[in-house]
C-alpha cells in the first residue's frame, strides 16, 4: 500500500542518511509504534480491571492475550 506522509526536513534527511530503503525503514518504525500503542492500551485496560473491587477473570485473560501478541509467552 502506498501512503504519503509529510515529515520535517531534518527528519527526512536523517532517515535518508540512515538507509537506502526509506519505505522499509518507515514500515518498521510504524510497526514498532503500533506495538507500543497496543501494549499501552492493554496495560491501561489491565490496570483498570485490577482497580475494581472484585477480581475479574478479564484481568488474567487480557494479560495473557497481551503477552501472546507481544511474543512474551
Amino acid at each position: 500500500m502506498r501512503i504519503t506522509a509529510t515529515v520535517p526536513d531534518e527528519l527526512g534527511k536523517a532517515v535518508k542518511e540512515e538507509t537506502d530503503n526509506v519505505s522499509a525503514f518507515v514500515a518498521e518504525a510504524l510497526e514498532e509504534k503500533l506495538a507500543r500503542e497496543r501494549q499501552q492500551r492493554a496495560r491501561k485496560k489491565i490496570l483498570e480491571l485490577a482497580g475494581t473491587e472484585e477480581f475479574s477473570e478479564d484481568v488474567l485473560e487480557t494479560l495473557q492475550r497481551e503477552r501472546r501478541e507481544s511474543g512474551r509467552v
